[in-house]
């Protein structure tokens, strides 16, 4: 009989990347109807003020192979011109797929995954990872819009995104419930100097950067540990030996077949 899973969250590297290509609809769809707990997702911001959902920079590495190339960055694009581009499948699954795959897929709008997820029948997790600096009026000004909200944690890996960030919401009001988070890889004495300063829910550490102190370090101050991508028995063993919250993956799959066996 299967288990019921009760493991640290599972939070869906840019969706099931297996099934669809990152950050697209489809790769949600198939995060959620896997079970997992969250998502993570990247957002940047067009020419005319449009939050997207995608992690490049430039439009390139997403396109490349379709009937619509596309090298520009997303700042010098309009949302008019990114809604007609399309994602292909072929070549652009993790783990590789069929290279005459004719299916396709569409950049999406951050506005358009709130709607979404507001039809949505249990709660998920989003993690809103800020990719390009000068979106936080906006992000606000749709979180304000979102049902769901309070299940949202903004985050960021730059440490200047972070800065930002943080900047922001000492002279602001965030909508209610929402929460920060700051992926900072390893708790180093800068960051042990800086984190008491500042609004925080969550900490990402890197896999190989779970030292047990550090986490009790952070918990002590009342945050979340959350861990980076760490796909290998060895890293989910460490993630669940230290009772992380949650964790980063790529392979939601294959970390619940391994966490079915790990707990028989």
């Amino acid at each position: 009989m299967k288990k019921q899973y009760t493991g640290p969250w599972r939070m869906a590297h840019r969706g099931v990347c297996q099934i669809a290509p990152e950050n697209t609809l489809e790769a949600f769809r198939a995060a959620y109807h896997t079970g997992i707990e969250g998502l993570e997702i990247d957002i940047r911001m067009t020419q005319d003020g449009v939050i997207l959902i995608h992690h490049d920079e430039t439009l390139e590495r997403m396109t490349c192979g379709g009937q619509t190339p596309c090298s520009k960055a997303v700042k010098d694009c309009t949302w008019e011109e990114l809604e007609r581009l399309q994602i292909p499948y072929a070549n652009h699954l993790l783990g590789g797929n069929d290279p005459g795959d004719s299916r396709t897929a569409k950049l999406m709008r951050l506005s358009d995954l709130f709607e979404w997820m507001n039809g949505l029948t249990r709660r998920v997790i989003l993690e809103i990872e800020y990719k390009a600096q000068g979106m936080m009026p906006e992000l606000c000004r749709l979180l304000q819009t979102f049902d769901k909200r309070s299940d949202c944690v903004i985050f960021a890996s730059d440490p200047a995104m972070i800065t930002e960030i943080q900047q922001y919401v000492k002279l602001h009001t965030l909508p209610d419930g929402v929460k920060l988070g700051a992926n900072i890889g390893r708790l180093t004495q800068e960051w042990k100097d800086r984190i008491p300063l500042m609004k925080l829910f969550e900490v990402g550490l890197d896999i190989d950067a779970l030292e047990r102190e550090d986490i009790a370090w952070l918990r002590a101050r009342g945050m979340m540990v959350f861990s980076n991508l760490g796909d290998t028995p060895e890293g989910w063993n460490m993630i669940c030996t230290r009772s992380l919250t949650g964790f980063k993956t790529d392979d939601t799959a294959a970390f619940t077949a391994w966490w079915d066996d790990w707990k028989s």
